[in-house]
């Protein structure tokens, strides 16, 4: 990255460093961070059948319900909403076809870092952790926020940074 960038309004946009520094003039602002999974997709192998919100497979656990799973005859934009150790996954929504094979998995984004926005004072300079490739709201007006800092963290090696 050759220049920093520097904001006035963040609305869900992806920050490219690690830190930010906001800046307020005279009104408080509130900042939350969305994080994205930096989980690598897990391959699993399996069965479905026409028709059915089940998907067989031995590889079935807590730790998948909420992915997203993709596949030969299962639909666009299909998660895991449900299990049943080692046997099932519930899939929200139908498969389209009989198919045995294999299917990726893409685990859930965990979300807002805090669950309530945090505030940041009037007439006041904050440094913050975003990390990088994640997603920085700020609900307010009159400030400047600009990243400063490296890419090491979060999503960097997407940036070609880590």
């Amino acid at each position: 990255m050759s220049q920093a960038n520097v904001v006035t309004s963040a609305g869900n946009i992806v920050w490219y460093t690690d830190k930010a520094e906001v800046v307020t003039g005279s009104s408080a602002v509130t900042y939350n961070v969305y994080q994205l999974s930096t989980t690598q997709p897990l391959t699993i192998g399996g069965s479905t059948t026409n028709s059915s919100n089940i998907l067989t497979t031995t590889a079935a656990r807590a730790s998948l319900v909420n992915s997203v799973i993709i596949g030969t005859n299962i639909p666009a934009n299909t998660t895991v909403t449900g299990f049943s150790v080692g046997s099932t996954l519930t899939l929200s929504a139908n498969a389209t076809g009989n198919t045995s094979g294999t299917f990726k998995l893409y685990a859930g984004n965990p979300g807002n870092i805090y669950s309530s926005a945090v505030q940041i004072a009037a007439n006041s300079r904050q440094q913050i952790f975003v990390g990088a490739g994640n997603y920085l709201t700020i609900t307010g007006n009159n400030f400047t926020a600009r990243e400063i800092g490296t890419a090491s963290s979060a999503q960097s090696s997407v940036f070609g940074q880590a």
